[in-house]
């Protein structure tokens, strides 16, 4: 890899050499003179071609081939370059294509003699310059980087494909300096022809130090407040083990400031929002489920992509309508070698990945990738994933008697079980992009994945001296979830950049729970009998959305402190849900509907160190027969060098809605592997959209080159969100009789709105250092619901809060080669301990004294012990020739603490006791990786 220094030089000697041998000049004439033409007849025909050649060699030759009679003044064609290409021209025609562009005329005299002088008339020369702006490391483009020709006193900034052009710039020879926040400036030289370009690729090189905001008059600048308001992940620690010894994107996301992840589940919750209150974007298709094995994994390959980015409250109108956040992943097309393939294994999964990229002599250039991932559970059943599934299937005793033919004994009774899991899940990704000019480049990718997840349980019961009763379940949840697009992206000039977009997704999932309570036996066998699951008692729940749409954008920068987004995106969804269960009976439900959504945004830099971005998203929603208007704004303050150190800061609002909303039921069965199912509905014409007003301040702090303090802060006002009408749909199951059949038209005879408030802090420090790096944060928040005829009309804590939070994270690098790592994370006040079937179902049909001394209609009451887990990791990398071998040891919760994730309730006396299922204690994982 060429070092920046190296690279602008070794240009430059290139040019410098093409330069002197492209002084080429091929002179064919039709009957050749046997000596210099006389002036008094140029009726030869000559072929010429010349590039970058000084004016003055230019006019030699010509005189040396032609004869004809020259005068000029050395100081006049001083400096100046010829670029020229004639085919069987006369001689006059020659001259002409000599100095075009080159600001010298011609006279012609009575005795035909031929004169240059100045053309003061002639307006100079000019040309443009494009090129891309890449992380010289891994290829990656770099979006926002400020591009300024130095002599020039003008400039531009990349687009988001690292593109730039500048326009018009004189001909000649100029000097071009790019800089980018985080990485060392390059300076390369550039030479301009007339009325043509030079195309150039910049590689720019990490810095890993932090340095002071460069400000350059007159460019768009990406200032540091520009990150604020948004957390990145990158595909370095996307790949990163989790608890359960696999890689897990999304458990990566949750541990940044604002985002968190309720354990065992792999869900994320934006700032005090509900899972379904922000959407999933892979490349800008939504993927509604973006977890798999009953949610308890991410379901994408980590080493299919490149990053994911959570935008949180107050986030602009180019990220689209949710009530809580928006997470942008994207496919990861910056591997830099011509041909790569790596490979990992760890006791979960094995994940691959190739490249391959490809060039032609004209400049065109393409990239593709391949990745996958699938269990390993048939060949190797990871102990942390068995542990947890058998937690998750352990019998709950209230839940039960509407299953079984009697009630259970006390729980003083012997109750033993035997579980049998199976785990499959897999996904495929897909992406290629190819340039068609410097100006113009087509992407494609896709994804599909597929969970298929089934636990078998026998309960047994010693019911009686001599008797041994059965208690038997089948589980079985499928998911696919399939995503495609094609983007193409140009630059329509050098201020000028659009896109257009085509894409497509899917998603389907069916849940069947089956439960027997087998005949009363005298043998204590405890072989469990074989039944019918669907003979008898049993829960279905089934749910398919599928959408499509296009998206066309256009990005403008109007001058060189304003610049305008604006874009247009409809789509079609139609999704359908169908539930059975004991106490909802049988619903079904279908929606279709279009949406045209759109959006404006203005960013100006009016000076005093202040950028402000304005912007407003409109949205036809034909159901409800209107537009509905989401005004936003961001304030934003950059100021280096101030007593404290560099300063950003960022104050946002603005209101939010949302079109397709995610609601979930919980699971009735007793031995559920999965808590509860989720579906997605494009809303129709019965209920009107949820709404959030948000307000968040940001504030970035660098005291210190490799130290940055970061404060966030936000508020979000839901005056309206949609939730399951529990209240209006919950009945008592009736013993033997048919379960009730309702067909639902609107969404109003299931759903219900409520309102719902969060607010929180955080903070959060981190010192990088060539051998040590390390990080810690803290965060309080609260949020609230009101859901419709619950809980007595009061507002309780939402059952995914996590009050207070802590982390620390430590990396060392010991030796070259070996790195230890550490990572904690506390957690407390959790609300909502136990099931969510017993606040949603037998909250309304059980009488509250069976569950004393806990009350159900006072959520906030249970409230689960704090969570903590340390774990430890060290990691061993080397390379030879063209391998790289890496290996990961990890020992995850060090100090095997059993930590609760709810509780289930048993009889004990008059009064209920409390049974924790808990997540696993210590264990040990491997991780081994190989690059090539």
């Amino acid at each position: 890899m060429r070092s920046s220094l190296y690279e602008p030089l070794h240009r430059l000697l290139l040019r410098t050499v093409f330069g002197v041998a492209g002084v080429v000049l091929l002179f064919c004439t039709g009957p050749s003179p046997g000596h210099a033409q006389s002036t008094e007849d140029n009726s030869g025909e000559y072929t010429m071609t010349l590039r970058d050649v000084s004016l003055e060699t230019a006019l030699q030759r010509l005189v040396a081939h032609t004869g004809i009679d020259l005068a000029y003044s050395t100081a006049l064609v001083e400096g100046r370059r010829v670029y020229c290409q004639r085919r069987d021209a006369p001689v006059e025609a020659l001259l002409r294509c000599l100095l075009t562009g080159t600001g010298v005329d011609y006279l012609r005299t009575a005795s035909g003699s031929y004169l240059l002088v100045e053309s003061p008339e002639t307006p100079p020369a000019t040309g443009r310059i494009a090129g891309t702006v890449v992380d010289a490391a891994t290829g990656e483009p770099l979006p926002s980087a400020n591009v300024l020709l130095a002599d020039a006193e003008s400039g531009t900034a990349t687009n988001d494909a690292g593109q730039f052009t500048v326009a018009p710039v004189r001909t000649g020879l100029h000097r071009l300096v790019v800089t980018y926040v985080g990485y060392t400036r390059a300076v390369d030289s550039v030479r301009v022809p007339p009325n043509g370009r030079d195309t150039i690729r910049v590689a720019l090189t990490r810095d890993v130090l932090e340095t002071t905001p460069i400000v350059i008059d007159g460019l768009q600048q990406r200032l540091p407040s520009a990150g604020l308001g948004a957390a990145t992940v990158d595909a370095a620690a996307l790949r990163q083990p989790s608890g359960q010894g696999t890689p897990e994107v999304l458990r990566q996301v949750g541990r940044r400031v604002g985002v968190s992840v309720n354990r065992p589940l792999a869900e994320v919750h934006v700032q005090g929002g509900n899972s379904g209150e922000h959407v999933t974007l892979l490349d800008g298709v939504p993927v509604r489920k973006p977890v798999s094995v009953g949610r308890l994994l991410s379901a994408f390959s980590p080493q299919a992509l490149e990053r994911i980015t959570v935008h949180k409250a107050g986030f602009g109108a180019s990220h689209g309508s949710y009530t809580a956040g928006v997470l942008g992943a994207s496919h990861d097309l910056s591997r830099s070698t011509a041909r790569y393939a790596t490979a990992t294994a760890d006791p979960v999964s094995v994940n691959g990945r190739v490249d391959t990229e490809w060039g032609s002599a004209d400049g065109r250039s393409g990239h593709a990738m391949g990745a996958g991932r699938t269990s390993v559970w048939d060949l190797h059943r990871a102990a942390s994933l068995h542990t947890l599934l058998n937690a998750r299937t352990t019998l709950d005793r209230p839940l039960t008697p509407t299953w079984t033919d009697a009630p259970l004994p006390e729980a003083s009774a012997p109750l033993s079980q035997s579980q049998a899991p199976r785990v499959q899940f897999s996904d495929v990704h897909g992406a290629v992009q190819q340039s068609i000019s410097p100006f113009e480049q087509v992407s494609v990718s896709g994804y599909h994945g597929r969970t298929r997840l089934s636990t078998d349980v026998a309960t047994v019961v010693a019911d009686g001296a001599d008797r041994t009763r059965f208690l038997l379940s089948e589980n079985h949840y499928d998911w696919t979830n399939t995503a495609l697009q094609g983007r193409y992206e140009w630059m329509a000039s050098s201020r000028v950049t659009g896109s257009a977009q085509v894409w497509g997704s899917r998603h389907d999932a069916h849940t069947f729970y089956g439960f027997r309570d087998s005949t009363r036996r005298t043998s204590p066998d405890a072989s469990p009998p074989s039944f019918a699951p669907r003979a008898g008692a049993h829960a279905t729940e089934g749910n398919s959305v599928a959408e499509w749409g296009g998206r066309f954008a256009m990005d403008a920068s109007l001058s060189s402190s304003t610049r305008l987004r604006a874009a247009v995106s409809p789509q079609r969804l139609r999704g359908e849900f169908r539930v059975r269960n004991r106490y909802l009976g049988v619903l079904s439900h279908e929606t279709a509907a279009w949406q045209i959504g759109s959006y404006v945004e203005a960013e100006t830099t009016p000076g005093l160190h202040l950028t402000a971005t304005a912007g407003a998203r409109l949205t036809y929603v034909p159901a409800q027969h209107g537009v509905y208007a989401e005004p936003r704004l961001s304030l934003r303050y950059d100021r280096a060098d101030t007593p404290l150190g560099d300063l950003a800061v960022r104050l946002a609002g603005g209101l939010y809605r949302q079109y397709v909303m995610q609601s979930e039921l919980s699971s009735t069965g007793p031995t559920s592997v999965v808590p509860s199912v989720q579906f997605w509905l494009p809303l129709d014409r019965s209920v009107a959209p949820p709404r959030a007003y948000h307000t968040a301040g940001s504030l970035l702090l660098t005291p210190m080159p490799g130290w940055t303090a970061r404060l966030e802060t936000y508020h979000k006002w839901q005056p309206r969100t949609l939730h399951v009408d529990y209240a209006g749909l919950v009945h008592s199951p009736s013993d033997g009789a048919p379960l009730p059949r309702r067909s639902l038209d609107d969404q109003s005879a299931f759903m219900a709105s409520g309102q719902g408030r969060s607010y929180g802090v955080a903070f959060h420090l981190q010192r990088d250092g060539e051998r040590v790096s390390a990080q810690a944060s803290a965060a309080w928040s609260r949020t609230t619901r009101r859901y419709p005829g619950r809980f007595d009309g009061r507002s309780v804590p939402a059952p995914w809060s996590q009050p207070v939070r802590l982390t620390t994270d430590l990396d060392v690098s010991l030796v070259d080669g070996f790195e230890a790592h550490a990572h904690w994370q506390g957690t407390w006040d959790r609300p909502w301990a136990l099931r969510r079937a017993y606040y949603d179902y037998l909250a309304r049909t059980e009488d509250p004294q069976d569950f004393a001394p806990y009350d159900l209609s006072r959520p906030g009451d249970q409230v689960l012990a704090p969570f903590s887990r340390v774990d430890l990791g060290l990691t061993a990398k080397t390379t030879l020739r063209s391998l790289t071998a890496e290996a990961r040891l990890n020992l995850v919760n060090v100090f095997d603490r059993h930590n609760t994730f709810d509780w289930s309730l048993a009889p004990a006396g008059s009064r209920s006791a409390p049974v924790r299922r808990t997540l696993p204690g210590r264990r040990v994982s491997l991780l081994l990786e190989l690059h090539y």
